[in-house]
């Protein structure tokens, strides 16, 4: 049996995401970035590896783990804000790194085994800062348009071989990360939003679970929006 592998899985929308893909039954491999505290509660269950993807050398290792994917779920990200002629170079190349990067290797690592037992699901979670951008999010949301694109390419490339490749792209959702990704307060965003109210990490996890489920075994290349109209800017 395959793993699911799930990446920033210590964050709010990564453990609502590990707590909906556990019943699928599967062995996990749970990342963090450092701290594994919040993930305890699946330490008898579950393979945890903490991980820095900003360096080379840990990243290196992580892939080594990676044999028998069968699920991936890329939710690890950094949401640096600020107007472009402020972002500080360091803070620009972790950004990469992560967002872009590492994921691109991960996928580059899972691919090959995934075409040989012609069965595997990608799930990368985006935002809708890839297609609708606001102040201060040029390199996040530039880095999610990468990561759209690149998921597409895969469904693309390798949709014949088993392989389904999508993109959840959450909007305003009440996690620790809602106030980097806008020079909005959550009022602000509650207002510009059709449903008048911030989403929940288990509603983006909803999303991912129909998507790593046969009840999506024809949608592939495809981006799910999980952010209550936001996109539609109404």
């Amino acid at each position: 049996m395959g793993k699911i592998v799930i990446t920033g899985a210590s964050s709010e929308i990564g453990m609502a995401i590990t707590e909906k893909l556990s019943t699928l039954g599967k062995p996990m491999l749970l990342h963090c970035f450092r701290n594994k505290t919040p993930l305890e509660k699946w330490s008898s269950s579950a393979q945890i590896v903490s991980s820095d993807f900003t360096n080379e050398t840990e990243l290196d290792k992580f892939l080594e783990q990676l044999e028998d994917t069968e699920i991936l779920v890329y939710a690890s990200a950094r949401t640096d804000a600020g107007l472009i002629p402020q972002i500080d170079p360091g803070s620009l190349d972790k950004s990469i790194k992560v967002n872009i990067l590492a994921y691109t290797k991960i996928c580059q690592k899972i691919i090959p085994q995934m075409c040989i037992k012609r069965k595997g699901i990608i799930v990368g979670i985006s935002s809708v800062a890839a297609s609708k951008v606001y102040r201060g999010q040029g390199v996040y949301s530039g880095s999610k348009a990468y990561m759209e694109a690149f998921t597409k390419a895969i469904a693309a490339e390798y949709s014949k071989k088993g392989i389904r490749s999508n993109c959840v792209a959450p909007g305003s959702i009440d996690a620790g990360s809602l106030k980097k990704l806008a020079f909005f307060d959550k009022e602000d965003l509650i207002q510009l939003n059709p449903a008048g109210r911030t989403g929940t990490p288990q509603e983006v996890a909803e999303a991912v679970y129909f998507l790593c489920s046969d009840n999506s075994s024809f949608v592939n290349g495809t981006v799910l929006r999980v952010d209550g109209g936001h996109w539609l800017g109404v």
